[in-house]
């Protein structure tokens, strides 16, 4: 099991500062980078368990934020709805370099990788765009 602080436990209440939001997105968006490495290090062949880059999109910690107080809290804007595609996206292709990698087919692996780190960059696009939508909430 991962040492990380799961993003619920640092979240803000929902009578939240600007600034807390921001520090709870950036922590989201840290939390998905750790996953990517991850994601990364499966292919490299260094051993992965589910419980740190879960395959589905809902039990990774940025998921759960984001289907619990992220939505809570973000939910109503535009940029953070547009974050969910790409982080479906994200875990598809996962599952499938899952698999190549369960099945010793690496070199298919690596270019899946390559279509997930597009997807990641996408993302964290997304995000940093979500912290814009937040620095401007005034």
């Amino acid at each position: 099991m991962s040492n990380v602080t799961p993003l619920s436990t640092v979240a803000p209440p929902p009578s939240t500062t600007q600034e807390a939001l921001l520090a709870v997105i950036r922590r989201a968006k840290s939390s998905h980078i750790r996953w990517r490495a991850y994601a990364q290090g499966l292919v490299a062949g260094v051993p992965v368990s589910d419980d740190v880059a879960p395959v589905q999109h809902i039990d990774c910690q940025f998921g759960h934020w984001y289907y619990g107080e992220g939505q809570r809290w973000l939910g109503h804007l535009s940029i953070f709805q547009d974050i969910q595609g790409p982080h479906e996206l994200l875990h598809l292709v996962y599952a499938q370099i899952h698999r190549l990698v369960e099945h010793r087919r690496h070199e298919e692996a690596a270019w899946k990788l390559e279509e997930l780190v597009g997807i990641s960059k996408t993302l964290i696009e997304q995000l940093d765009l979500l912290e814009q939508e937040v620095h401007a909430l005034v």
